[in-house]
């Protein structure tokens, strides 16, 4: 008898070049490159890991920091993407870079960062399936928030890994 066990991808942290020093804003915020889904190992679900470094300055606004997921879809297999839209007028694209959202938006909440103590480092893990539900979209950004009160600092990390199936 055949038995079926869960299996981890590879970690890829994503480039977050425009993430350090990004200032805490409601709307102004990080996006990630697309990973996509489609054409690649096509998982059953995605970890995240999320660290955000802050900077030495207390916590003021929300006293969080927000990730979010942008779920996309191919039309052609991989080379064309439609984005959910972060509220805007301008759609996202797969860059990293800053990228400004509306609130509410169409984006949905993959989790939160609470800042609560001046110069935190704020980590976290999620699941994919736990912000878009069981099926997988074609593929992903990840989008970044910061409204802690401190801008943050060096050493952010936003990385993934795939979660599938094995038959032993």
């Amino acid at each position: 008898m055949a038995t079926i066990n869960q299996a981890y991808g590879t970690y890829v942290a994503l480039a977050v070049t425009a993430l350090q020093s990004l200032a805490s804003s409601q709307t102004v915020g990080w996006k990630s490159v697309l990973v996509d889904l489609q054409t690649s190992v096509k998982p059953l679900d995605v970890e995240f890991f999320v660290k955000l470094t802050a900077a030495n300055t207390a916590p003021a606004n929300d006293k969080a920091m927000y990730v979010w997921l942008c779920p996309a879809m191919t039309t052609d297999g991989g080379s064309t993407w439609l984005y959910s839209d972060g509220g805007t007028t301008t759609l996202p694209t797969s860059a990293d870079a800053t990228y400004t959202i509306a609130l509410p938006n169409n984006l949905k909440l993959l989790g939160v960062l609470n800042y609560t103590t001046q110069q935190m480092v704020c980590q976290g893990s999620f699941l994919l399936s736990n912000a878009y539900g069981a099926s997988m979209p074609d593929g992903f950004l990840i989008i970044i928030t910061n409204y802690s009160g401190a801008a943050l600092s060096t050493s952010c990390v936003v990385a993934y890994r795939p979660i599938t199936q094995t038959v032993a």
